[in-house]
């Protein structure tokens, strides 16, 4: 009687374990992925209104190298849209200014500090591979070549993937303004896309490169690598 108790009981504990770890896994990889598009939608919504208004002046002396036209962006506003041909034409998510837990549930984020896009230096950004709309869980699939535009108001940046590695997560150097040559000061356009390696894991960290290739302004219509996308 005893012994059949205890085994009822554990059964009923397992089932309960089972369905505990069943719920977890539903809400990690559904129901994210829908509180991320919800919130994706209203982003877009967000820098389409921004962005239909003429950006302000910046009073000042002339620069040799024109600074990108992003007005003031708050932690986990949208920044920039990220387009990459090889995911596909419907691949457009919103770039939030922010790293937090937070910000990264709103979509792939900006490392504040680092460059802005099209700036002089390394815009580094990090998202999410299997969570909350899992942004980069096909980074992976980049080859050298392929073209990474960043679309803020007033024109795209196209950026060319130079290379890619996989590192531990205390490698911070990746984010440095050339990565991993601390100290050194820029002299190019770069950008870098972080996110964990493998999926389901935080183990490791896969690092995308990339290089700025070319600038369209909007009033000159697509980037070529968006028109063939």
């Amino acid at each position: 009687m005893i012994v059949g108790r205890v085994a009822r009981g554990l059964g009923e504990l397992l089932i309960t374990a089972g369905l505990v770890v069943l719920l977890f896994l539903v809400y990690q990889l559904w129901i994210t992925d829908m509180f991320a598009a919800r919130t994706q939608d209203r982003l877009h919504h967000q820098l389409d209104q921004a962005w239909g208004h003429p950006p302000p002046r910046q009073p000042g002396v002339e620069r040799a190298r024109p600074a990108p036209a992003l007005p003031p962006v708050y932690l986990g506003d949208g920044l920039a849209i990220l387009r990459v041909p090889r995911f596909g034409l419907d691949y457009s998510p919103v770039i939030v200014q922010g790293v937090s837990a937070a910000n990264l549930r709103r979509g792939p984020g900006h490392i504040p500090g680092t460059a802005l896009p099209g700036q002089l230096g390394n815009f580094v950004v990090s998202g999410h591979r299997t969570t909350y709309g899992k942004p980069f869980s096909r980074l992976d699939e980049l080859k050298v070549g392929d073209p990474l535009v960043v679309e803020v108001r007033d024109r795209y940046y196209t950026y060319r993937v130079t290379g890619s590695e996989v590192v531990t997560p205390n490698r911070l150097d990746v984010t440095y303004p050339v990565p991993g040559r601390p100290g050194v000061v820029p002299t190019r356009d770069l950008i870098t896309l972080t996110t964990c390696h493998p999926k389901f894991s935080a183990s490791h960290r896969l690092i995308v490169y990339g290089e700025l290739a070319d600038t369209t302004e909007k009033s000159a219509g697509l980037p070529p690598v968006l028109k063939g996308a």
